[in-house]
């Protein structure tokens, strides 16, 4: 049974760790997080999980990927399979490439491309760079469902931080917006019609808010200088608002993406 070696135990570590257990022989390493995990080998240090591994997936925040890919080039074997899943900027990613073509490992820069919580196998996952192919296949043998996107290493990461953009933000100005109507008195009724705002998108309607920018740029402009006033006023907070006047200033200059779907 082929033996993967697990960097990092925190929630993505673990339900990865996981979901592979049936699928191949689990060694999971975790400077800080550890704890019982069934049917997965817990190390007591790197080189005890990466000892004859041939796949190390690591699961670190992005400021250890670095270090992180020095344990394994310390231990690893040439030929050894190295999935970085940090949220990275793709230039980390390709930098961490370079690092590991050099001690001879095939690289996969690999992103997540939705929350954990529900499993593995609900969690797709995107990866690119030489050795992404080899990371689908053994994603696969687990029943995680994964592709191969184009580009060479910082492709995925690229993905992963355009999704984080939209959701985050959106989340963001979810939180700013609920703020500011629950401070007039008007949380029910907003609450409703967030949500019918949302899951009542089409594609049209979604051209539609981009494509109407073009024309309608300088009245939202003093639309979003309007709502930031108001949530100043009520002292919840106006960043986004704020944010979202700013790029909509930059329409006259730099103009609107076309969606493309």
């Amino acid at each position: 049974m082929t033996r993967v070696a697990i960097l990092g135990l925190g929630e993505a570590g673990r339900v990865f760790a996981s979901g592979l257990a049936g699928h191949a022989q689990i060694a999971g390493w975790d400077p800080v997080a550890t704890g019982d995990l069934p049917g997965i080998e817990v190390a007591a240090d790197a080189a005890g999980a990466l000892g004859g591994a041939s796949a190390v997936l690591a699961f670190t925040a992005s400021a250890h990927s670095a270090d992180a890919l020095e344990t394994a080039v310390a231990h690893a074997d040439p030929g050894t399979l190295y999935a970085d899943f940090a949220t990275a900027d793709p230039a980390l990613k390709r930098s961490l490439a370079a690092r590991a073509a050099t001690a001879g490992l095939r690289f996969a820069d690999a992103a997540i491309m939705a929350p954990v919580r529900r499993g593995a196998g609900a969690a797709p996952v995107v990866a690119s760079g030489d050795g992404a192919p080899a990371l689908v296949e053994l994603l696969a043998g687990g029943g995680i469902p994964a592709e191969i996107v184009e580009g060479g290493a910082g492709a995925a990461a690229a993905r992963k931080l355009l999704r984080s953009i939209l959701v985050k933000g959106l989340t963001a100005v979810m939180i700013e917006s609920l703020r500011a109507a629950e401070a007039e008195g008007l949380g029910e009724w907003f609450g409703e019609h967030l949500l019918q705002t949302l899951t009542g998108l089409d594609r049209e309607q979604l051209a539609g808010f981009v494509d109407g920018t073009s024309a309608h740029a300088a009245r939202r402009v003093h639309e979003m200088q309007a709502a930031a006033a108001m949530s100043d006023a009520a002292d919840t907070g106006s960043d986004m608002s704020r944010a979202a006047a700013a790029v909509l200033r930059s329409v006259a200059e730099r103009g609107v993406p076309e969606l493309r779907a």
